[in-house]
């Protein structure tokens, strides 16, 4: 029987469980399998090019990136990273960063501009690797959301203070600590 991948909800900003530092993953967790496949295909649905775990309601210490797809949208290629850990950081960009979990916002953010980072892939072998510009900061986004930093952490007061507004908006959502996409606009 093949499994058909489903969408998964998509936790908002104002949401507590973005801001947990997510524990090292198991590869021989029961119900993986799928839920990485759910995992994909949430990123894509979202039009992300990366996604972390716990945006999806998820503990996994895990995230899935696809900086091809910036530039190819017709072309996927995945790349899932169990327990990703950013090794090393060298220099500095800025670039113009969004974020699926906080929807219509977006402001420039200094990152490294080259990164060492090491990862468990799906077949268990620790990869080491290096990355620069997009893909470097793709996976420096995605390696703050397992730690539960939000990329406006990043942002200075002046420059929060221009995205306050929706920042309260999307907040308000949140009931009992949770806040899930289902028809927002802002």
């Amino acid at each position: 029987m093949i499994y058909e991948p489903k969408n998964l909800p998509v936790r908002l900003y104002g949401d507590e469980f973005l801001r947990k530092k997510l524990p090292e993953l198991e590869l021989n967790t029961p119900g993986l399998q799928e839920f990485i496949q759910d995992f994909i295909y949430t990123m894509y649905a979202r039009d992300g090019v990366g996604l972390a775990a716990n945006q999806v309601g998820s503990l996994y210490r895990m995230i899935v990136i696809d900086p091809d797809r910036e530039n190819k949208w017709d072309k996927k290629n995945p790349i899932v990273m169990i327990n990703p850990v950013i090794e090393s950081r060298e220099s500095e960009v800025v670039y113009e960063e969004g974020c699926i979990s906080l929807p219509e916002i977006f402001a420039d953010i200094s990152r490294s501009k080259r990164i060492t980072y090491s990862y468990t892939d799906l077949q268990g072998n620790r990869q080491t690797e290096s990355a620069e510009g997009l893909k470097a900061v793709i996976i420096q986004h995605e390696c703050d959301h397992l730690d539960g930093i939000l990329f406006i952490d990043h942002l200075g007061t002046i420059s929060r203070l221009k995205i306050m507004h929706k920042l309260k908006k999307l907040q308000a959502r949140a009931v009992d600590g949770q806040n899930i996409l289902e028809g927002f606009n802002l």
